[in-house]
């Protein structure tokens, strides 16, 4: 048996070519407003202290925040609290209700278990 056996001639139909759609996501318009503010996160769950810089739209919720520095540090956000001026801040409020402006440090401290059985 050979190649040649199997030679068809294959006609080929010239059609237009399909238009390339975008892969690039389209921008995001941040829902909550606010301005881009960098701030330094800090943990001391777990050895050693880390800090990790983050730039953030300042209405942001908290939750939504500690969704993501929970993946950057490798923690379960259930597991920590944000603090920042002494404040332990609500998952449910956005970061400029605690006046945290660009360049502040806030900290992670770990969620407390005490009464919990």
């Amino acid at each position: 048996m050979s190649f040649e056996e199997f030679d068809e001639d294959l006609e080929l139909e010239e059609s237009e070519p399909e238009p390339i759609s975008s892969k690039t996501p389209a921008s995001k318009i941040p829902s909550a407003g606010g301005k881009k503010i960098s701030i330094f996160f800090m943990s001391t769950i777990g050895p050693g202290e880390k800090k990790q810089k983050l730039t953030v739209n300042d209405g942001n919720k908290v939750g939504d925040v500690k969704k993501t520095v929970g993946n950057i540090f490798g923690l379960n956000p259930n597991d920590f609290h944000l603090s920042h001026g002494g404040v332990t801040m609500d998952e449910g409020n956005a970061l400029r209700d605690y006046n945290v402006a660009d360049g502040d440090d806030v900290l992670l401290i770990p969620a407390s278990t005490a009464g919990v059985f």
